[in-house]
């Protein structure tokens, strides 16, 4: 951790008097995620905003300094803070700080089973603006919970008990589990060009539920993000520190780290067509005097990074891809990613099902005000991922982090279909979600890696041709969810929800039906993304 800090000084040092992005606009709400607030907000954006405005990637940094003021004289003090106010805010010349309670307090049931679900969340979240140079977020979550039994059982199976998307926890007890996250960042106005952004946090690259190039499904890490916006075109580098947790701790050393360098170009061709580049590379530090932290020679602010790997001759993890969104009509767009991992022409010449033929695509739409009513949204989202994408000969330098995806929760060797509707009516919100994928799992007491999991090496292979979809022990995963949800205060997005969730798992090991209830009072700011 150490040599990244130091590593990311001398670069932003260096990166400060070289690059220069025009004012970034951002809705005024910061929240980190790709939930509907106002099904309506996206198009009402787009539709009037100019080319110089990009969304592909998320969380937006925002400058802009808010200048609203509280209408005091119109509701008593309680009722506002209940309602549409930040709990506590100082605003004065050049400043504006704000912070908020987070809470989840959940409790629900298994029909299956006489124990009681239930999730106790308290945090907070703190952020601030000075003038349009400098703002910054903080937030804090602990947490206790009781699952449904495929969470606690996906937890336990691994060797740390990582929580998905959550952190690892710190001990269990009668399936009780108790683990925590924090988050925070620290952004810069260098120019009107250019914007520097340090934290710990998630990313999420693209226009849809799930990202085929990187999610918000892996838990916090350390890193760097620099955007430069010229007119219609935005690059980002974002460089990242992730933690290897098929290492080994010792007196001496932690968990492994490994290291990212993510570059993303994209490009708003006009008011309907946006196109995005996309390539990363992951190395690991292996603890010897050689390589002992972040490889300088990946600073490298420029795109295409594989002649590089080429020029220090490494065998790092190398993808690359493409972004692409196309608004269709006024009320609808089209969107798709598609990932190489890896690519090699000869071999793929010579078998298209030999094993390092690893891509990922995904392709969607989005419908607003289907069918002519007001906030009536619907979503259908494709997702497939050949063996073995993501994964490499070597654990440590995977696509993931602590032990979760950098990209879809299921891994690869899968093919998944997603369709969401969404109503909302006035505070009121109705979303309902079908999922139905296909993957091929391990098998019970087979070391073989079939491809579906990223945290086994493809070294492990059946064979290297005739690599099929879904090989191993082919899964069908059936996942149906229903939410009716109230909100209560639209800054933190605090909901009272009510729900029921139906899943049901078949491969050669047997049936797994999962029925649950539930029912919440919570700050609905984060994804959680239990649907695998």
């Amino acid at each position: 951790m150490r040599n990244f800090f130091c590593y990311i000084l001398f670069f932003l040092f260096f990166y400060s008097y070289t690059v220069s992005a025009q004012d970034v606009f951002s809705r005024n709400y910061m929240i980190f995620n790709k939930k509907i607030i106002d099904i309506n907000s996206e198009f009402n954006i787009l539709d009037n905003i100019d080319l110089d405005f990009h969304t592909s990637i998320r969380p937006l940094i925002e400058f802009r300094y808010d200048t609203s003021n509280y209408h005091t004289d119109i509701q008593s003090l309680f009722y506002r803070k209940l309602k549409n106010e930040d709990l506590y805010r100082i605003k004065g010349r050049g400043y504006n700080l704000k912070f908020n309670p987070i809470v989840n307090f959940e409790i629900g049931k298994e029909t299956s089973s006489d124990k009681i679900l239930w999730v106790n969340t308290r945090g907070f979240y703190f952020k601030g603006n000075f003038r349009e140079r400098f703002t910054f977020y903080s937030s804090f979550l602990e947490n206790q919970s009781v699952f449904p039994k495929y969470i606690t059982n996906s937890v336990v199976a691994q060797t740390a008990w990582v929580v998905p998307g959550q952190g690892e926890s710190r001990w269990s007890s009668d399936s009780l589990f108790d683990y925590a996250m924090a988050s925070g960042n620290l952004s810069y106005k260098i120019s009107d060009f250019s914007i520097i952004q340090f934290g710990t946090g998630k990313h999420f690259i693209g226009d849809g539920y799930r990202s085929m190039i990187l999610s918000d499904n892996s838990f916090s890490y350390p890193y760097l993000r620099i955007n430069t916006n010229f007119g219609p075109f935005q690059y980002t580098n974002l460089y990242m520190e992730h933690i290897d947790m098929t290492s080994n701790p010792s007196q001496e050393y932690t968990y492994d780290r490994k290291y990212m360098s993510l570059h993303f170009l994209n490009i708003n061709v006009n008011k309907r067509l946006h196109i995005g580049l996309f390539e990363s590379i992951v190395w690991k530090n292996n603890r010897t005097p050689e390589i002992s932290g972040f490889d300088l020679a990946y600073l490298n602010p420029i795109i295409f990074l594989r002649p590089i790997e080429f020029s220090i001759n490494s065998s790092d993890n190398a993808l690359m891809g493409l972004n692409l969104k196309y608004k269709m009509t006024d009320r609808s767009y089209f969107y798709s990613q598609f990932v190489i991992d890896e690519f090699s022409l000869p071999d793929l010449n010579y078998d298209i099902n030999w094993w390092g033929n690893k891509y990922a695509y995904q392709i969607g739409m989005k419908y607003y005000r289907f069918l002519g009513v007001n906030n009536l949204f619907v979503q259908i989202e494709n997702n497939f991922a050949r063996p073995y994408t993501y994964s490499h000969s070597d654990v440590a330098q995977n696509y993931g982090h602590y032990f979760q995806s950098l990209a879809h929760p299921l891994g690869a060797n899968f093919n998944e279909i997603l369709l969401f509707l969404d109503y909302k009516y006035n505070a009121w919100e109705f979303h309902f979600q079908i999922m139905r994928a296909k993957y091929g799992a391990k098998k019970i007491n087979d070391p073989t890696s079939f491809g579906d999991d990223i945290f086994i090496s493809n070294s492990n292979r059946p064979s290297d041709n005739n690599i099929l979809m879904y090989q191993g022990n082919m899964t069908k995963l059936n996942y149906n969810k229903f939410v009716i949800s109230y909100t209560i205060n639209s800054i933190t997005n605090l909901k009272l929800e009510s729900g029921y969730v139906f899943r049901h798992l078949n491969n050669d090991d047997g049936n797994n039906i999962t029925n649950f209830f539930f029912f919440a009072l919570k700050s609905d700011l984060f994804n959680r993304y239990y649907d695998f």
